[in-house]
Order: C-alpha cells, then structure tokens, then sequence
C-alpha cells in the first residue's frame, strides 16, 4: 500500500474528494483515510506543518501501517524566479533513486532541489539567502524530517510540491499566523478577521496568496492521479 501524506487538509482535500470507499479514523491525532485512488488502496495522512509535527506523525504512520512506497505531497515556496504558482515539482534531492527513474518516463512536472526550513520565507531577499545557502529552489517545512524517517525502512520515497508563492511575492506572514494554528491544523478565521482590522494592507496579498492556492491544489492532485495509475501495481 502507498501512503500519499500532506502536512494539511486543504493540500488533500482535492485527492480525497475524487477517492471512493473512504474510512477516516484518527490514531494519536494523526488524521487517516483508508480509500481507493483509482484501482488502488492507499492511504492518505495528514502529517502536520513542521519537523516536529511531520516527522512524530510519520513515526505514527509506520507503526501501525505496513507501506510499500511514501508520497510526500503539498505546497512549497519558489526560492528562483524561473518557478510559477502552481507548477509542480519534484524534490532531485530527497526523492529515492528508483522513483527519479521510473519519474524520467513522465510529464507534467519539473525536477528541483528542495530545503526544508523553520519558517515561511516569504521575502525576495530571504528566498536569496536560503537558494545560496543550500542550492535549493524549493523550501518547505517538512520534507528533510519525513524523508530521513522513510530511508530508515528502506522503502520509496517521493517528495512533490506545488508552488504555491513565487519569487517576486511579498507574503503577509503575520495574517498567515494569524488565520491558521499550525499545532492543531486548523483555520482562525475570527483571530485573522482581528488582526487584519488593524493591518488593512495585508489584505491583497493575502488574497493573492489564496487565490494561487486553487492552482496550486488543482495541478498538485492531477499530477498525483496519474503517479497513482502508473506505479508499480506491487506498490
């Protein structure tokens, strides 16, 4: 079976609506869908936002299910101009070496180095200082943590992101805390209503940020749809 994992509902939320027989249950806090994608069982978790939470629920995931490959999906940041809102991408660097082969027969998708990072980068110039530091294109929250879990039980491992900001965006990244708590994985909408009385200019960007979200989710589940159908059926 294969474990399709997101660090947050809205990520999944697209790839559940198109699975059938769903059976959704909780293990420790950590939110599962048992289903079928297409002619498969698989199973869809949601890890968490961050290290902490994503690695402590991969742990979980492992205990209590036997998996044959790992799918991290969801969004990330463009830390390169080149990148665009909604283009998907494949992490070059985390992804196991049998997944790059079997990926280098499809279409629909680029490959690009991926760091994994504590906070929202969310300037041109913070994009800069990460993309020279680590040679990366891509920064999220969670892959380097899930990853080194997975290579411990020697099974595939895929890491794909869409972009959800590019290089040029300027993101409110305190209307962002302010509308979602990220322990609980959930949406503040009264707590963000607050804060963005008193701060009226976050509120195009925010909704900039939000409208490339549906883009984002959209290209994101396509290009998990046809992964799901072309893989291995021993998987």
């Amino acid at each position: 079976m294969i474990c399709y994992a997101f660090p947050l509902a809205h990520e999944a939320s697209l790839l559940l609506k198109h699975c059938t027989e769903k059976e959704s249950f909780s293990i420790d806090g950590l939110h599962c869908t048992l289903a079928n994608l297409g002619r498969r069982r698989v199973l869809v978790a949601l890890v968490g936002m961050g290290e902490a939470a994503a690695g402590k629920n991969t742990e979980t995931v492992f205990e209590h299910f036997r998996l044959k490959a790992f799918v991290l999906a969801g969004y990330g940041g463009a830390l390169v101009p080149p990148l665009k809102v909604g283009q998907v991408v494949v992490s070059a660097n985390f992804t196991s070496e049998a997944v790059l082969g079997f990926l280098r027969m499809f279409s629909g998708f680029d490959f690009a180095s991926f760091c994994t990072t504590d906070e929202v980068v969310g300037t041109p110039e913070k994009r800069d200082s990460y993309a020279r530091a680590t040679n990366s294109q891509v920064a999220d929250m969670e892959t380097e943590a899930v990853a080194g879990i997975v290579r411990e039980r020697q099974i595939p491992f895929m890491a794909v992101r869409a972009i959800s900001d590019d290089y040029q965006q300027v993101l409110p990244t305190g209307a962002l805390a302010a509308g979602f708590d990220a322990p609980k994985g959930r949406a503040t909408p009264f707590r963000l209503l607050g804060y963005l009385a008193t701060r009226p200019g976050e509120i195009a960007p925010l909704q900039k940020f939000v409208r490339g979200l549906s883009a984002a989710r959209k290209n994101l589940t396509k290009f998990l749809e046809q992964l799901n159908a072309e893989l291995p059926a021993s998987w």
